[in-house]
């Protein structure tokens, strides 16, 4: 790699590392604050709201956000041609997700106030949807000191206002208010510094416009969705099945793996738009830069893995009490599924930035598939060990089926990755 490159990427994951472990820091205590004045069932139930309300977010972008960034990083004079009808898009099509998670709410199987609390979040998610193209869009600049910098604000907003309304309260409808406020305040900073990145900001409504972009970016939409049921559909098939109780007990566990993934999200992010313009420039340097990526995140991956086996009761007795001592099996389970997601994430974000993304839709397809299929079969028996079980055998397989990928995208290159 080029020196110039390198101390971009240090800079742009310096920027995100410092953000990234403040934000983890200050959102991990407003869960624990939040496990030890509720219990597992509050913990389920705030868990369920903003779950069920990713989950349903399948409408809200149809890929078009990361085939902007893709297209920014490979040629930035494309950003004034494509973001007014990006924007306009998206506008519709957060609204359009908001009518369908309204409407679906309704039938829900769950009490008033939680479904009142659903309809809010997912108000605010409308603002959230739209603010992601800014973002991106100063991605596609290679710069993320703004996103970072919003992030922390918004974190630390929820840990000191959040944190003070649940202690005052001790309940959970005014601090997820309290959240929501926070959330208002990051789209906006969003949406005010990605301005900086464009000379004017405007929105068109052009359906044929919409109709091109959308041929364009239904792969990543595909693959969207797959990660979305794949990562949210067991705390939301858990709660359905098993109950609040259960719902939280996973959730602690899984939170704590959490933690360890600022890692693949930080090099996820300081790398996808480097590897789409090396695609095309230099694809002896991306190979280099490949490699590379990928021992660091597997070394990484191992010591995180032993870490949390390790000390697991330990952690979860410090840090959420015994309480929850019934997490500790789910999390040694889970932390068997963390190297695959460090390396899923590489290889998924190289796939994208490749062009090669309907193959990473197909891997995402098929494993969300299964990832249901056996979240249905070992919650019913095993429930949240079971949750945790599937996720382990899900992301191994996406691991391999990615690596099967990558190594044909470089075979006609005679290059060597593995």
């Amino acid at each position: 790699m080029t020196e110039s490159l390198k101390l971009k990427l240090i800079k742009n994951a310096a920027w995100l590392f410092s953000a990234d472990v403040i934000s983890k820091l200050l959102a991990y205590g407003v869960i624990v604050i939040l496990s030890r004045t509720l219990g597992p069932e509050g913990l389920g139930q705030y868990s369920f709201i903003f779950y069920y309300v990713g989950l349903l977010s399948i409408f809200s972008d149809f890929g078009v956000s990361y085939y902007f960034m893709r297209e920014v990083a490979r040629d930035r004079n494309k950003a004034e041609e494509l973001l007014p009808d990006i924007l306009g898009l998206k506008i519709v099509l957060a609204l359009v997700n908001f009518g369908v998670i309204a409407v679906l709410t309704v039938f829900l199987p769950k009490p008033i106030w939680m479904k009142v609390l659903i309809l809010l979040v997912g108000a605010e998610a409308v603002l959230m949807w739209v603010s992601y193209v800014f973002v991106n869009l100063m991605y596609a600049h290679e710069v993320t000191k703004y996103e970072a910098i919003a992030r922390t604000i918004e974190r630390v907003w929820a840990f000191f206002v959040g944190g003070a309304v649940l202690y005052l309260y001790k309940s959970l409808s005014p601090f997820i208010i309290a959240l929501l406020v926070g959330y208002t305040i990051r789209e906006s900073l969003r949406v005010k510094w990605g301005s900086n990145f464009i000379k004017n900001v405007k929105i068109y409504f052009r359906p044929k416009m919409w109709i091109f972009l959308l041929k364009k970016s239904y792969p990543f939409w595909l693959i969207g969705i797959f990660t979305m049921i794949y990562y949210r559909t067991d705390m939301v098939m858990l709660s359905l099945m098993k109950g609040d109780y259960e719902t939280g007990i996973y959730r602690v566990a899984y939170t704590l793996i959490e933690v360890s993934l600022f890692v693949p999200n930080i090099v996820v992010s300081t790398t996808m738009p480097s590897m789409a313009r090396l695609w095309k420039e230099d694809r002896r340097t991306l190979n280099t830069l490949l490699k590379r990526s990928i021992q660091m995140l597997v070394g990484l991956g191992v010591l995180a893995l032993a870490g949390y086996y390790i000390f697991a009761r330990l952690g979860i007795l410090i840090i959420f009490g015994k309480k929850f001592l019934t997490s500790v099996p789910v999390l040694r389970i889970l932390a068997f599924a963390v190297p695959f997601m460090f390396l899923s994430s590489l290889f998924g974000s190289f796939l994208n930035a490749t062009g090669n993304e309907l193959v990473f839709t197909k891997i995402t397809g098929l494993t969300a598939l299964l990832n249901v299929l056996l979240n249905y079969v070992l919650i019913l028996n095993y429930g949240a060990e079971g949750a945790a079980i599937a996720t382990v055998c899900t992301q191994g397989l996406a691991v391999l089926f990615s690596i099967f990928s990558v190594k044909n995208t470089f075979k006609q290159e005679s290059y060597q990755v593995f």
